[in-house]
């Protein structure tokens, strides 16, 4: 075996992992509890690059915050892509009684072709997905993947969203910063900006793998996937569980995420076409 297929197995099993944990975090609850519902700026926004959208792609689609409110505001057909169970059986129920059922498809992952092969003009990685995605050449090339289905039939263009270091998980940032430097940094986390937090519940201890972005760290994966027109802004200026369950809070994150610089928002929201 080679060197290099050595690192793609140990990245398939780390992945395996990575999904079992969430498995365990969406099967818990705690999920729903914490985000139950999607960030109304963010739709916003999403609308604002996609409303005439044919085709959208949900990348990591949980169980569908994004895919309802598009069902019920797009045309479109789209397609909800997630490697857990769990998060695509949830999102059945949650469309199971809602007009145009019929224009979601569920795709289940790991699998690199997230549609089906069906061309898409409108994609979203949301909620941080993209930092569940350990390594940056991994990254990068679920991007790509990503911008060759905008380019199928067309031009499109892509709304992703990830955790901003500046604001979140100093603690375990610094530890990790410790490891690399010591050389015995924790799997999967083995570059600059990888973590490994925990979630509790219900006496349950959850250890999760996230990558913390910068905006010029966003911005550099995003060009080397080929995204031209990049556009960065805060995803939101408190905290999104707080956001997407207070009504006041979602209305003072309203008036002041538009003044706020990118690399001072909780979360980090860019938007990139593919002309």
């Amino acid at each position: 075996m080679s060197d290099l297929a050595a690192i793609q197995n140990a990245t398939d099993s780390e992945v395996a992992t990575i999904a079992r944990a969430y498995e365990r975090y969406f099967a818990s609850g705690f999920y729903d509890q914490r985000y139950p519902r999607h960030n109304a700026q963010s739709l916003a926004t999403i609308l604002k690059v996609g409303r005439d959208a044919r085709a959208i792609l949900d990348f990591g689609c949980g169980d569908g915050r994004y895919v309802l409110p598009l069902l019920h505001t797009t045309a479109a057909r789209i397609f909800a892509y997630d490697i857990c169970p769990v998060a695509l059986t949830s999102l059945e129920r949650r469309i199971a009684g809602e007009p145009g059922r019929d224009r979601v498809q569920a795709i289940l992952g790991p699998r690199e072709d997230y549609t089906g092969g069906a061309p898409v003009d409108l994609a979203l990685i949301m909620f941080g997905v993209l930092g569940h995605i350990p390594g940056r050449a991994n990254r990068v090339a679920t991007l790509r993947r990503i911008r060759e289905l905008l380019t199928l039939d067309g031009a499109g263009h892509l709304v992703v969203s990830v955790p901003n270091a500046a604001r979140r998980f100093r603690a375990e940032q610094q530890e990790h910063r410790a490891a690399l430097a010591a050389g015995t940094p924790r799997p999967p986390a083995r570059e600059e900006g990888d973590i490994l937090y925990s979630r509790q519940h219900g006496g349950e201890q959850i250890e999760l793998f996230y990558h913390l972005y910068s905006p010029e760290m966003l911005t550099g994966e995003l060009r080397d996937a080929g995204f031209k027109g990049i556009r960065l802004q805060a995803e939101s200026v408190w905290p999104e569980s707080g956001v997407t369950r207070s009504g006041t809070l979602a209305a003072l994150d309203r008036l002041i995420r538009p003044v706020t610089p990118a690399g001072l928002g909780y979360g980090i929201l860019a938007t990139a076409g593919t002309g």
